[in-house]
């Protein structure tokens, strides 16, 4: 039976830590992109729809209360993309740092098995050769 290289498991998971950190943070950029699309295509529907509100209008009056209308929707809007960007961006560092805490702590914990179980070989060594010593020096001695 070949035994496995005892580096292997700690680089695969160091490996697969990367990529999820990677893939965390396509996520998370995404889901910026996103946010940002549909900010962009809310402002335009609304400007459009203003403008068209706008070109009906009768009177200085209506222009103004649309005008009005428009830009506290377009703050109520802001407001809302704001709070939004404000909660990914803050979920960001936490998402990204809990993938790299995960993969130091996989890391380490491959370290830990890695070292208990060279310490159980060295131990085992150590004590197969004592006995050896032992069994060498009672010849010597029966001889």
């Amino acid at each position: 039976m070949a035994q496995q290289d005892p580096q292997a498991q700690p680089t695969a998971a160091g490996i697969d830590a990367a990529v999820n950190g990677v893939m965390a943070t396509s996520k998370k950029l995404q889901a910026f992109a996103d946010e940002l699309a549909q900010m962009s295509k809310q402002s335009f529907d609304h400007a459009t729809q203003t403008a068209e509100k706008l070109r009906n209008a009768h009177g200085v009056e209506e222009i103004l209360a649309i005008q009005s209308s428009f830009v506290k929707e377009a703050f109520e809007h802001a407001a809302e993309h704001t709070r939004k960007f404000s909660e990914l961006a803050a979920a960001f560092p936490i998402e990204l740092t809990k993938t790299y805490q995960d993969a130091w702590t996989k890391s380490v914990s491959a370290a830990v098995q890695t070292t208990e179980a060279a310490r159980k070989a060295v131990a085992g060594n150590v004590e197969r050769f004592s006995d050896a010593f032992h069994k060498d020096a009672e010849r010597s001695r029966d001889k």
